[in-house]
């Protein structure tokens, strides 16, 4: 059975973001109601694995939960949402795609939920254990945990103010520079990504993981830099055309 992995479940996120784009902007509120009772399911079922208990699902279920559970099929939605940022827009497919950027970012911090009140409990039971180790370990785990946290901290305000009633109340500007904290986000997400699979024995699939990641958030750093020169350069220009 193939494992519903992050590369995966990018790739069936992007394909279903494609083509029921005009579906996702038209019944968004249905949409977010059944990822709610999905991450509620998925909150209980994490509840039940804390607490020492084995769940048996059918094979196709199992892979979707643990998607869940694991981060993958969050972090699948916040990966598409976070390059949607750099598409260049001459291209259909982006605008296709960009046209539910904030409604897939709802759902994106919906389906994370799960994932990450599961480990933050995950790592509170198991922190006497964890204050006893030492060197790589040790760093590993405390810095995963506070990169994760300080993820949470950061998602919350940012999925509340990404509704559209919300967002209405406040103005523009504000809107604007509390979104700026986005990319705080992803990189807490990224140094929590990496702490995770350097904390892992090195194995084929742990190194190609470790190299997937690296490139996304790598790859649409250079992106967003080379956006933001741009733009900055063609301000400069534009204010001695003026001059």
């Amino acid at each position: 059975m193939i494992r519903l992995t992050i590369e995966i479940s990018i790739l069936i996120i992007v394909g279903l973001a494609y083509y029921f784009a005009d579906y996702i902007k038209k019944y968004c509120k249905e949409i977010y109601l059944v990822a709610s009772v999905i991450s509620l399911m998925s909150i209980i079922h994490a509840i039940y694995i804390l607490n020492g208990y084995s769940i048996s699902y059918v094979p196709v279920l199992k892979q979707f939960m643990r998607a869940i559970d694991s981060g993958a099929l969050g972090g699948a939605f916040f990966i598409l949402v976070m390059y949607m940022g750099v598409f260049d827009m001459k291209y259909p497919i982006s605008k296709r795609l960009r046209m539910n950027r904030g409604e897939l970012s709802i759902i994106a911090c919906i389906f994370t939920i799960p994932h990450n009140i599961h480990y933050f409990f995950a790592f509170l039971l198991n922190s006497k254990t964890i204050i006893q180790m030492s060197g790589i370990p040790l760093w590993t785990n405390l810095m995963m945990f506070s990169a994760g946290v300080f993820a949470i901290g950061i998602m919350l305000p940012l999925f509340v103010t990404s509704f559209r009633l919300i967002r209405k109340k406040m103005t523009g500007k504000k809107w604007k520079s509390l979104q700026e904290f986005a990319y705080i986000f992803y990189a807490m997400v990224f140094v929590q990504v990496l702490m995770v699979y350097i904390s892992r024995p090195s194995s084929l699939i742990r190194n190609l993981n470790l190299i997937f990641y690296c490139l996304v958030f790598v790859t649409y750093t250079i992106f967003k830099l080379k956006i933001l020169i741009d733009k900055k350069y063609m301000s400069k220009k534009s204010n001695l055309a003026v001059k």
